[in-house]
């Protein structure tokens, strides 16, 4: 083993143990690369020197750098891809890390995540180059998945630093992995956008849906778990509904079809449904709004099969008196605690950005084969939100559109058509799905208008249709059967009993877990324990008042029912806090932050959990 080579190992051993311990494997034979994209490296010498590596790929060559002048070639990147305001970078391509060595230096408050895509070359580089400044000071991930380097990615959204986040290539390396380095550009973007999107929807709902969950648990005893649904209709045609405008293009061609494909209608498009004379086997509910309630309420026809999460309005719950399936459901975590305390299996039924997207997971897991959707625009066609609604309802020329805050986009058909950020957030589920799942099952995007969905194959639905398999499969007995099959034990109620007592214990506990912590916090306010006074002291205290807030967090109700009520005001407060110590040198203006933040805290904690206990109050009345 040569010494550079050497030096980094143990450098990577020391800063970053689980890229050390991927080379290691490598080395010795042991890891199986994920990219196999590199077809041959070869070290570029002047003399005794390496000064380049060469790269083949796709048949071409590629150096890593300017071999007569890399420095000046690495400001040339900072110039050209670097926002000095940013807080974090993630850069694609480790190179001979002379880009990295700068951005480093010039930027030393940054957070900078290097993305190596081919282990590989970055054996090499690791043989001929010195990273340390890299090692030490940027995080590496290299040959890994998408999925993990997203997450990663996302868990940057929620770090209190102030600056934006940016994802830029060095630029030979975008052209030899052009494919993966579109997906990870793409990918930014779409999860940049759906995480704005969540945090306004929680925003606008997480207290309802913490009403709803408490409410809505007590009527579980009068559905059936939705579990029982999973693997049951596979090589079934499944047909998602959904009430975008141009479902009128098609929505008659589901006559006749009740007992051939398993058909599935998304929030408003059972009423248009029932408008055109159709019955879906199943209507999905997830909002949270009266308005949801409105829907299930009035729907006609009592057959259908109402499946729903705990966090839908109560209106649904309460209006619909047809048969019911209750779904585990991943914002519902409340109903899945319950789950768990009592021993039910049932598997989760992913969320998403809109009532369509859980649709979809739902027919999956059911194993239709194909699965059609209809109806699924996610943009304005014909100016219109919904089938049936005259055009120009909600976009009438781009004026308004753009006092609106609309997206101009491209549809299916090139044509230019106006959509929203949740909807582009949908599309983004949808593409992300897809992705994973269309070699296990086929998806025809039947809609016929609005925007394109990626790995789906776009049909009209009369071809679909016709490239199915639709011979009589006796799909309304068969769901009858698993309703009766999945109806919750008659002991699910005393259990609930049960459940509620626990809760209404642990918010007790948290009651006074704040009380305590609010005299530590006054008592540091009134420098009791002063650091001038004991130091020691001072320090206990302040570790107290840190033990109790992560006390709170590992609650067993925290992510049940305080998350949606208290993790983005508690993530506020936390930024505020790291933002002003930075910039604040005396002790006391140190010493208010800190304790106004306890303060703010805690009294968002405790109006909190004085809503929880309201809630309980409610449903213990209307139950």
């Amino acid at each position: 083993m040569n010494e550079v080579l050497a030096k980094n190992l143990s450098l990577l051993k020391e800063y970053q143990p689980e890229t050390y311990l991927k080379l290691d494997r490598y080395i010795k034979g042991e890891y199986v690369p994920k990219d196999n994209s590199v077809e041959k490296i070869l070290l570029a010498r002047q003399d005794d020197l390496i000064i380049n590596i060469l790269v083949k790929c796709s048949d071409k060559d590629f150096l890593l750098c300017d071999h007569e002048n890399p420095i000046n070639e690495a400001y040339a990147w900072i110039d050209k891809y670097i926002d000095p305001s940013n807080k974090a970078d993630i850069v694609f391509g480790m190179g001979l890390a002379f880009h990295l060595e700068v951005l480093l230096t010039s930027f030393p408050n940054k957070k900078v995540i290097v993305i190596e895509p081919n282990i590989n070359l970055f054996y090499q580089i690791a043989c001929i180059r010195n990273l340390e400044p890299v090692i030490k000071k940027a995080e590496i991930i290299v040959d890994e998945d998408l999925d993990v380097i997203l997450e990663r990615i996302n868990s940057l959204f929620w770090d209190t630093e102030k600056g934006g986040i940016q994802v830029q290539p060095l630029e030979v390396y975008g052209e030899m992995f052009p494919e993966m380095w579109d997906k990870l550009r793409d990918s930014f973007i779409k999860l940049a956008n759906n995480f704005t999107v969540d945090i306004a929807t929680r925003r606008k709902f997480g207290e309802l849906w913490v009403h709803n969950n408490i409410k809505n648990l007590n009527k579980i005893c009068e559905a059936s778990n939705a579990g029982v649904l999973v693997g049951k209709f596979k090589g079934i045609p499944g047909i998602l509904v959904s009430a975008g405008p141009s479902l009128e293009k098609n929505i008659h061609l589901l006559k006749g079809l009740e007992d051939k494909c398993v058909i599935m209608a998304a929030g408003t498009a059972v009423r248009i449904m029932e408008d055109f004379g159709l019955a879906p086997h199943f209507m999905v509910g997830i909002d949270a709004g009266a308005k949801e309630g409105e829907i299930h309420s009035n729907v006609k026809n009592k057959d259908i099969y109402f499946i729903y999460s705990n966090q839908v309005s109560t209106y649904s719950v309460d209006g619909y008196k047809g048969p019911k399936f209750v779904m585990n459901y991943p914002i519902d975590m409340y109903t899945a605690g319950f789950f768990e305390y009592v021993g039910i299996k049932s598997d989760f039924f992913l969320s998403g950005p809109s009532v369509a997207n859980t649709c979809f997971d739902i027919l999956f897991k059911m194993g239709c084969d194909p699965i059609i959707i209809i109806g699924q625009d996610m943009a304005f066609t014909y100016g219109s939100m919904y089938a049936g609604e005259v055009p120009g309802t909600v976009v009438d020329g781009a004026g308004e559109a753009k006092r609106r805050g609309y997206v101009l986009a491209k549809d299916i058909y090139g044509n230019e058509v106006y959509t929203t950020r949740p909807f582009l957030a949908m599309r983004n589920w949808f593409e992300g799905y897809f992705e994973k799942v269309r070699d296990k099952t086929t998806i025809i995007n039947a809609t016929e208008g609005g925007l394109n969905i990626s790995y789906a194959r776009n049909e009209t639905l009369e071809a679909a249709l016709k490239s199915c398999n639709l011979s009589e499969s006796g799909i309304k007995d068969h769901i009858r059967s698993l309703h009766e099959e999945g109806k919750f034990a008659d002991t699910v109620a005393s259990k609930i009993e049960e459940y509620r007592a626990y809760v209404q214990r642990e918010i007790r506990r948290l009651e006074q877990l704040s009380k305590r912590q609010l005299e530590t916090a006054e008592d540091l306010k009134r420098d009791v324990y002063h650091p001038s006074k004991s130091r020691s002291r001072f320090i206990k205290a302040v570790n107290s008042i840190n033990e109790m807030s992560d006390r709170v967090l590992q609650s067993p109700i925290y992510n049940s029912l305080l998350k949606n009520l208290v993790e983005i005001d508690f993530y506020i407060i936390k930024a505020e806090v790291d933002r002003l110590v930075k910039i604040l040198t005396k002790y006391d203006d140190i010493k208010n932050v800190y304790v106004n933040a306890i303060l703010s805290q805690n009294q968002k904690l405790n109006a909190s959990l004085g809503k929880i206990k309201k809630f309980f109050d409610e449903s213990d009345v209307t139950a």
